[in-house]
């Protein structure tokens, strides 16, 4: 008797530890939903074990990087047919938008500014920057800020990266000026009170950290982010001066076409990166004066019409004495106003009365 007693509280414990293991599936699906999708490439019709290693020789290892790729580069990568890479880009997106993986392309109208309306806003905490974006950057978008050196562009992508690890999301940083101190994020992260001298460092974690001093590495870099984005709840990627990395290797307008093509292929990245990831992707840019201009602000940015049709939004940073001005020069929704702020120990902040 005492032994059947035994075998039931066996099997009654037995229970219990699968419906444990049971809870905690489920709670895992919940949390990693890509985890649970079969995003390999051999799901194709057509793709191979050869197809299949050419692709990952590239890094493209699942169909999100199909998507970001896109046909005409997967087409050299493998020397497939441009119509056939198209049809796998085309199926790739279709599994991933059954999977609710990525937004719909094709919503209703209705639908479309519910689902813009509800999306969550990145704010900077300066409220007159944070005014020009109706209160903070938005995902699925490409923001672009350029400007002369010291006008704050630096520290407003440290501000963002503040107040998102404090969050507890992640930031990928990609550094093409050797720029980033992390330091100096540490001291904005204490000055805001988000963080105190004991878990500062802790929060700094959150940042995935890159240097790419050319634009090879660059490049590689950003093909190579996949992995870590379907890993990680990343909120913000940052690219610290990359367009100006590109002026100073393709001198002389003998390398203008090259050049041009290699930042329309990062351009083209970043893009897709921002929507396939739901995330913000911010990118800071230099400038070069016009002398064919009389009248007005000669300032323009570099990297020309590929840079400026690529960027769902564009601001302008500018001096003004001690204070900067931030002005909104392209924008499907903004209107074209000027924000003026500081730059303090905690980052980019309003000018005080």
């Amino acid at each position: 008797m005492e032994e059947n007693l035994d075998n039931t509280q066996i099997v009654e414990d037995s229970n219990d530890t699968m419906s444990e293991i049971i809870e905690i599936e489920k709670t895992e699906d919940i949390e990693n939903p890509k985890l649970q999708v079969d995003l390999e490439v051999d799901q194709l019709d057509g793709v191979g074990a050869v197809t299949k290693k050419k692709l990952e020789a590239f890094g493209i290892k699942n169909i999100i990087d199909i998507c970001v790729r896109g046909g005409q580069e997967v087409s050299e990568i493998t020397g497939v047919d441009k119509s056939k890479a198209n049809n796998w880009v085309f199926n790739s997106q279709k599994i991933l938008e059954e999977n609710d993986l990525v937004r719909k392309t094709d919503m209703d109208v209705m639908e479309l500014l519910e689902y813009q309306e509800n999306q969550p806003r990145l704010a900077s905490k300066c409220d007159a920057v944070d005014g020009l974006f109706n209160g903070g950057l938005v995902s699925e978008s490409v923001y672009e800020v350029y400007g002369e050196f010291g006008c704050g562009k630096t520290q407003l992508c440290l501000s963002l990266t503040a107040e998102a690890i404090a969050n507890g999301e992640d930031v990928v940083w990609i550094d093409c000026e050797d720029t980033f101190k992390p330091r100096r994020l540490k001291e904005i992260l204490i000055a805001r009170e988000l963080a105190t001298e004991e878990n500062a460092n802790e929060m700094l974690e959150h940042v995935k950290y890159f240097y790419t001093p050319n634009t090879e590495q660059l490049l590689g870099t950003v093909d190579s982010l996949s992995q870590l984005m379907q890993e990680l709840n990343v909120r913000l990627v940052v690219l610290d001066g990359s367009i100006g990395q590109f002026r100073e290797e393709y001198l002389g307008r003998g390398h203008l076409s090259v050049r041009q093509n290699q930042i329309a292929r990062l351009m083209t990245h970043i893009k897709n990166i921002s929507f396939y990831f739901r995330c913000v992707v911010l990118f800071t840019n230099q400038v070069q004066s016009d002398p064919s201009v009389m009248f007005g602000d000669p300032v323009k940015p570099i990297g020309g019409n590929i840079v400026a049709h690529a960027s769902t939004y564009r601001v302008y940073f500018k001096k003004s004495g001690k204070k900067r001005i931030a002005r909104m020069i392209d924008s499907p929704e903004h209107e074209m106003l000027d924000a003026p702020y500081t730059l303090t120990v905690k980052g980019i902040s309003d000018v005080e009365e």
